[in-house]
């Protein structure tokens, strides 16, 4: 088990996370799914009427102009 501070970790790979901006994610497990070269954003959302600030992750990609 490795803590996820390396980025080149390879798919399948279990970590240790260290985020502690939310309840019990410091220290929590997690699995590699994929990886990508793409620019990541990290953006404000709002779930559930509750604004959490750079929270969701969106890489280069999914990210459009307003319209």
């Amino acid at each position: 088990m490795e803590t996820a501070t390396d980025p080149t970790y390879p798919v399948g790979t279990t970590v240790i996370l260290t985020a502690n901006h939310m309840t019990r994610m410091d220290g929590a497990k997690a699995t590699i799914e994929s990886s990508t070269d793409e620019t990541v954003y990290m953006v404000d959302t709002v779930i559930n009427g509750m604004t959490l600030t750079n929270h969701k992750w969106l890489v280069e990609s999914e990210v459009q102009p307003a319209e």
